[in-house]
């Protein structure tokens, strides 16, 4: 089966792009003792985005691509779950790195589709999030410590 060169050098941005989103969500991670920095989260999101290509160009089955997304999901998933650990009683660590992990192969996702500009959006929300700490934390401190 022959491909068409433009097709496919489209393919090859999509799988760049996926890699530089999956990297900035990852660069607020580095340092410190989280399980996951921007090399980790690139390849998330790139891995994320090559797969959803290969279940949506490179297999001659048709109607099975919701279940390479499905695996996707899940899998990260997994991978989530080994960043999470806990520390002396019921405190848990790693949750948002986690989220993080499970978003960034969304946007690989997202890239892998065709939906590059969702992908961007979604990466730079993602990176203000974690940069920015907990959403409501300046608002309750505003508001008197209210819970």
């Amino acid at each position: 089966m022959l491909v068409d060169f433009a097709f496919e050098l489209n393919l090859v941005f999509r799988l760049l792009l996926s890699s530089v989103l999956g990297m900035l969500i990852g660069f607020e991670r580095k340092g410190g003792p989280r399980g996951a920095g921007p090399r980790t989260f690139s390849f998330i999101c790139m891995g994320s985005c090559l797969f959803t290509m290969l279940s949506m160009y490179g297999f001659l089955v048709s109607g099975e691509n919701a279940r390479v997304a499905a695996q996707i999901v899940s899998g990260v998933g997994f991978i989530g779950a080994g960043v999470i650990w806990r520390q002396k009683g019921d405190i848990l660590h790693g949750i948002t790195t986690a989220a993080a992990i499970w978003v960034s192969a969304a946007c690989g996702m997202a890239v892998g589709v065709g939906y590059n500009l969702l992908a961007l959006v979604c990466a730079l929300v993602t990176m203000f999030i974690l940069s920015r700490g907990h959403p409501l934390k300046g608002a309750r401190q505003h508001l008197g410590g209210l819970s």
